[in-house]
């Protein structure tokens, strides 16, 4: 699994709930480590994916067929806010992942931190 090799340095959280001012938000995975917070929001898609960081949805095409779902950047881009504000820590410290499990292929340009796999490696890549 990932981080699994410095045990003591990362630590994990799966599926926490926080309490905002218009409702809540669910974290899929925290890790918390000495090089900053990563919230990891999973998705398990197949199919082609299609979409950018300015756009309220994405496209899933699987078969033939297309279906919608959430901007999972700004669905992290959420995440991030609430978390800081809760713990009253700086969103600098805080770093968002969106790991893609499944058979799946970006069709379209996505930033680094969109990833289908290594997703140990990438959090590894903050040593400050």
């Amino acid at each position: 699994m990932w981080l699994s090799q410095r045990k003591k340095s990362y630590h994990k959280f799966h599926n926490i709930i926080f309490l905002s001012n218009n409702g809540t938000t669910q974290i899929d995975h925290l890790i918390i480590s000495i090089y900053g917070m990563f919230i990891v929001e999973t998705k398990n898609r197949k199919g082609w994916i299609f979409g950018s960081e300015k756009q309220p949805s994405w496209t899933q095409s699987i078969y033939g067929r297309k279906y919608s779902f959430q901007n999972p950047l700004r669905q992290t881009f959420r995440q991030k806010k609430i978390l800081s504000d809760f713990l009253n820590l700086a969103e600098s410290n805080i770093h968002t992942v969106i790991y893609f499990v499944g058979d799946c292929k970006f069709k379209t340009p996505l930033p680094d931190n969109v990833i289908k796999s290594g997703v140990g490696r990438y959090i590894k890549r903050f040593r400050n």
